[in-house]
């Protein structure tokens, strides 16, 4: 089942009720009593993808080590053993494969999990402390007050 044949649901005490006109027909379609098998998975958050690809633009912008985000992106991957092992049937050899970090890939959790171990091995290839480069990439997606807003920086 692929993301847009899932089916939201809200959880609220102890059950599941549907978010939505499509979640609430599929609940319909199954009769009291009735058992099913559910497999759980948190949406993703998009706004914590998007954290990823500013430190991804802001090293590759800063660094002359990557020549674009999606080069940094695969080593990120390849470094926190994000990767299928395969083998090159003409050499025999073993060869890593990045795996995808796309919204129907992972979930919220895992996705979670990765960033975490991704942002300390780019940290570690850059030389800055992990906590300063999660400070500094909140920093640049915080949002920003709209120009002549009282919270704005206004030009001396």
């Amino acid at each position: 089942m692929g993301d847009l044949d899932a089916r939201c649901f809200t959880k609220r005490g102890n059950s599941l009720v549907p978010s939505d006109v499509m979640s609430d027909e599929l609940m319909a379609q199954i009769k009291d009593g009735r058992d099913v098998l559910v497999t759980l998975r948190r949406a993703r958050n998009p706004k914590h993808h998007r954290l990823l690809f500013a430190a991804l633009r802001k090293v590759v912008d800063n660094t002359d080590r990557w020549p674009s985000e999606d080069v940094l992106l695969d080593e990120l991957k390849l470094a926190t053993g994000l990767a299928e092992v395969r083998v090159n049937l003409l050499t025999g050899k073993p060869y890593a494969v990045p795996a995808s970090i796309s919204f129907a890939a992972m979930d919220q959790t895992r996705f979670g999990e990765w960033f975490a171990r991704a942002t300390v091995a780019l940290a570690q290839a850059i030389g800055v402390e992990h906590l300063e480069l999660l400070a500094e990439i909140a920093e640049m997606t915080a949002p920003r007050a709209p120009p002549g807003s009282r919270d704005s920086v206004r030009a001396a």
